[in-house]
């Protein structure tokens, strides 16, 4: 999948003009998640996906519109209704779009976006906010846009004014923010509607080991938004020649590698080296780290034969519990590949659990977010979809 930031450095430092649409609340079952972007141009073809089918098409014609009049949107879709029935977007869900004009070289926020790329790149943390509505109106493409660093570093700025800047700062200091939401906010009788989106790096795939099963993990995990990284100590193993989807590939000692490494809860570490004898130098690791997944291969007697080793080292077994050993989904997998497309779909299924669960903490909106985009959309035209 595209990197969408990267898209909009790029089309906007064109020159080209372009609106971006990102879901910015879901109601029920939906194609795509909160967040999801789509980025269309004024002319070429679009990137991204909010849901596919006429439920694009629709948002295309919005974007298009919207670069027009150099005002910002908001669409919603039910996908239960009667016009959806021929895209086969019946979800039942409800899905709340926002659509901004990003422009093109002059008059734009391209440095916004290039810093975003750049912290992605890094694997910074931060805060993008933007206004959606002043009072009842909605915003043109000037300002009204702001960036902030996880040190308190500033970029861009809010033409509503500097106690709003203040009051955001604030804000982003005392709460932290991990999905994307609406917050309202009030100074001197005038109030903003402002989404806060936070930028984070793509959740990491640790991959130790780089034989055929590596080869064949490693471009699913980039097709499924994964940062990808191959271990191994061998350099003929270990070269991106052999793995030429993966941002890194490392050639280092097993024993040696994690104090180099930035595990989080972001990071999901499988285990698939040559032997009995590594798997266990990199479990031994792994399991003292804070990491969002921890998968080895094995069969279950190789595995209880590892595990009761490490118990007799000082492995606590509240610490191998956590480990997805056998990896994968159980489907009867045989080949490299078929194992891949289990571990892929148990990777999946894990961040999908670790987002709901609050390894990434949902953002603090207020208890009137879900009537203020309800007012948003009966102050405009009438809905694109009932």
């Amino acid at each position: 999948m595209e990197d969408i930031y990267s898209e909009i450095v790029e089309l906007l430092g064109s020159g080209t003009p372009a609106s971006l649409a990102t879901i910015i609340q879901v109601t029920g079952s939906s194609p795509r998640g909160l967040g999801s972007k789509y980025l269309v141009p004024r002319v070429g073809p679009a990137v991204g996906s909010v849901g596919g089918g006429c439920l694009e098409a629709r948002v295309w014609d919005g974007a298009q519109e919207s670069l027009k009049n150099r005002k910002s949107a908001l669409m919603r879709f039910t996908l239960d209704d009667e016009s959806m029935e021929d895209s086969g977007l019946i979800c039942g869900g409800t899905v709340t779009i926002l659509i901004e004009p990003l422009q093109g070289e002059v008059d734009s926020h391209l440095p916004i976006y290039q810093k975003i790329r750049e912290m992605k790149e890094k694997g910074e943390e931060g805060l993008l906010a933007s206004v959606i509505y002043r009072g009842d109106t909605p915003i043109s493409v000037l300002g009204s846009k702001l960036l902030y660093g996880m040190q308190g570093e500033k970029w861009g700025f809010l033409s509503e004014g500097d106690a709003f800047e203040e009051q955001i700062r604030h804000w982003f200091e005392e709460n932290p923010v991990r999905e994307l939401g609406v917050q309202s906010f009030e100074s001197n009788g005038q109030s903003i509607e402002i989404l806060l989106e936070p930028i984070q790096t793509d959740p990491t795939l640790y991959i130790f080991g780089a034989g055929h099963l590596a080869q064949a993990l490693s471009p699913l995990g980039k097709m499924a938004d994964f940062r990808v990284v191959v271990i191994d100590d061998r350099p003929m193993f270990a070269n991106s020649e052999r793995f030429p989807d993966a941002d890194q590939v490392l050639v280092e000692p097993f024993e040696m590698i994690f104090d180099k490494l930035q595990i989080n809860p972001r990071s999901y570490v499988v285990i698939v080296t040559r032997g009995h004898l590594y798997d266990g130098e990199v479990l031994a690791q792994a399991v003292q780290t804070d990491a969002g997944y921890i998968g080895m291969i094995g069969s279950k007697r190789k595995i209880a034969v590892l595990y009761k080793d490490l118990m007799e080292k000082g492995i606590e077994k509240q610490r191998l519990d956590r480990v997805h050993a056998p990896i994968g989904l159980h489907i009867h997998s045989e080949t490299p590949a078929e194992i891949a497309i289990s571990i892929m779909a148990e990777l999946i299924k894990v961040r999908a659990e670790n987002t709901s669960a609050g390894n990434l903490k949902p953002l603090q909106t207020t208890p009137q977010t879900p009537q203020i985009l309800d007012r948003l959309h009966e102050d405009r035209e009438p809905r694109l979809a009932k």
